[in-house]
């Protein structure tokens, strides 16, 4: 779904082996050279910060927002469009529930004299199709404009944030919002094309409904977003 709306993500495919169905995820930490397989260095926020990772989640004190989007700024090569996909990503998690986007779960792939860029977006996880996951108790991993339950976070936390991260509100608020318009058709749409090649479960039938469900209800709470149906 990430990838459908144009973030950046690892590659995954779903894959039969004899009676077993397994999603199989590419690396993109490995480039295909003349010479063989390369490795291409990366380092996860905790470690360009030098945070001990059991701290990866901001509540335990490790990295959040700001932390990240002043990495980018200062060491991208392209910091303008990495920002935006940062945005993109914590927009994303919002909407669908993310609660494991931890420092850990940003990295940066480094080249020629220590420049970066962001690297795909990985390891997205939803936890609407969860039964004891009740929305109004859902936290994220980093705070939204100082918030990190989902029902709390809105178009003010979202002004907030961008002013954090040193950026105009306008543009950012319209992002989230168009994002959250598009999501129900996305959503829906992904799920006939994945059931046609064998991906059929109670829990991505729970899942797809209640995104688009928290799609609709997040654009409601943006200015100016688009009708969601």
């Amino acid at each position: 779904l990430a990838r459908d709306l144009g973030l950046p993500t690892a590659t995954s495919e779903l894959m039969h082996f004899g009676d077993e169905v397994a999603i199989v995820v590419e690396r993109y930490d490995r480039l295909r050279t003349q010479s063989g397989v390369t490795r291409a260095h990366q380092e996860d926020t905790c470690q360009a910060l030098g945070v001990h990772p059991t701290r990866k989640y901001e509540n335990e004190g490790g990295p959040g927002v700001t932390s990240i989007a002043r990495i980018l700024r200062e060491h991208s090569r392209a910091p303008a469009e990495d920002i935006d996909t940062f945005i993109d990503a914590l927009a994303f998690n919002w909407i669908v529930a993310g609660t494991d986007a931890h420092a850990k779960n940003y990295s940066f792939l480094i080249g020629i004299g220590g420049t970066i860029r962001l690297a795909p977006l990985y390891d997205i996880a939803s936890a609407l199709p969860y039964e004891s996951m009740r929305e109004q108790k859902i936290k994220l991993a980093m705070k939204i404009g100082g918030k990190y339950r989902v029902r709390d976070i809105g178009a003010h936390e979202w002004q907030k944030c961008a002013g954090e991260l040193e950026l105009d509100p306008d543009p950012v608020l319209a992002r989230v919002a168009g994002m959250a318009a598009s999501i129900p058709d996305q959503v829906s749409a992904l799920r006939e094309r994945e059931q046609e090649k064998g991906l059929a479960h109670p829990v991505v039938e729970r899942l797809v409904d209640a995104i688009i469900k928290r799609a609709r209800s997040c654009a409601r709470v943006m200015p100016g977003a688009p009708s969601t149906r």
